[in-house]
C-alpha cells in the first residue's frame, strides 16, 4: 500500500470508532481517486478481520435514484458486510454506538455459487443465487450532517452500521424481483413504498455490479455470502424506541426495534 494510503487508513481506524463526526478525507488527500478509496476501505476491513471479525458478504449503495438524490452522489458503490454487524431480527438494536442512524429497506441475496467478474451479467447472477431475503440496512453516518464526497463514503464503508435479515429464504425460480413491492412503516406510520425495479432496474443488476466492481479490486463473491442490493426507497432516520416493519409482496416481512 502507498505510504499516504497507509497513513489515511491508520487515521480512519482511530477516528471511525469515536462518537464524533469524521473529517472529510479529501481535505487530507485532495487527489485521492475512487479506486484508492476502495483500497483504503479494504485495508480497514482487513484490520477488522485481523482482530477476529469476518467478512460475510457485500453491499451495494446508492442503487436507486431516490438514494442518489438524497445523498448527492450519482453512482452506485460497493461496501463490505462484517459478521459483527449482523443483528438478529428478534432482538432490539441499541443505537448507542451510532452517530447518526438511518434505515433502508432492501432485498438481500444469498449465493449458492462463486461469482467473479469481469463481465458478470444479471443472468450470471441469477444462476448463482440460492434465494432472496427481506432485509434492512442500518446506516451510521459518521460524517454527521456535513457534506461528504464519494471518496469519503467509500472509505467509511458506505456508512454501513449493520443489517437485519428476515426470512424464510425465497427460492428465485419464478420470482421477478423487478415487480417485488414493499411497504415500510415506522411506529405504525407509512414511511415509504415502491417496487424493487427502483434498484438499477433489477436487483440482479446490483449483484452483477458487486461482482464486477470486486473484480476491479482483485476479488470476487463466494458461495454462502449475503449481498445487500441497495435501498428501494429513501432512507429514514432512526431514533431510540423506533419500531420499523417492512412488508414485501412475496419475500415476507422484516422488523427491527431500537433502543438507546
Amino acid at each position: 500500500m502507498h505510504p499516504k494510503h497507509a497513513e489515511l487508513t491508520e487515521w480512519l481506524d482511530a477516528a471511525l470508532p469515536r462518537h464524533e463526526p469524521v473529517g472529510e478525507i479529501l481535505e487530507r488527500a485532495p487527489n485521492l481517486a475512487a479506486l484508492d478509496a476502495y483500497r483504503i476501505q479494504q485495508a480497514l476491513m482487513d484490520l477488522h478481520v485481523a482482530r477476529g471479525d469476518r467478512i460475510v458478504g457485500y453491499k451495494a449503495a446508492l442503487t436507486s435514484k431516490a438514494m442518489q438524490e438524497q445523498s448527492g452522489v450519482g453512482e452506485p458503490m460497493l461496501g463490505t458486510l462484517l459478521a459483527s454487524r449482523v443483528f438478529a431480527e428478534d432482538e432490539p438494536v441499541s443505537l448507542s454506538r451510532f452517530l447518526k442512524a438511518s434505515l433502508e429497506p432492501e432485498v438481500a441475496v444469498l449465493l449458492k455459487a462463486d461469482l467473479r467478474g469481469p463481465g458478470v451479467t444479471p443472468l450470471d447472477a441469477l444462476a448463482a443465487v440460492a434465494g432472496y431475503l427481506p432485509a434492512l440496512e442500518l446506516g451510521d453516518y459518521r460524517t454527521g450532517d456535513n457534506p461528504r464526497s464519494l471518496q469519503q463514503t467509500l472509505v467509511c464503508n458506505t456508512f454501513n452500521g449493520g443489517i437485519v435479515l428476515g426470512g424464510p429464504l425465497s427460492a428465485p425460480a419464478g420470482l421477478d424481483l423487478r415487480t417485488e413491492g414493499m411497504v415500510m412503516t415506522c411506529n405504525g406510520v407509512l414511511r415509504g413504498s415502491a417496487t424493487a425495479v427502483e434498484v438499477l432496474g433489477d436487483p440482479l443488476r446490483s449483484v452483477a455490479f458487486m461482482a464486477n466492481k470486486l473484480a476491479e479490486l482483485g476479488g470476487g463473491l463466494r458461495a454462502g455470502m449475503v449481498l445487500m442490493t441497495g435501498s428501494i426507497v429513501r432512507s429514514i432516520p432512526l431514533a431510540p424506541g423506533d419500531s420499523v416493519c417492512v412488508e414485501f409482496t412475496r419475500l415476507g416481512t422484516v422488523r427491527v426495534r431500537t433502543t438507546g
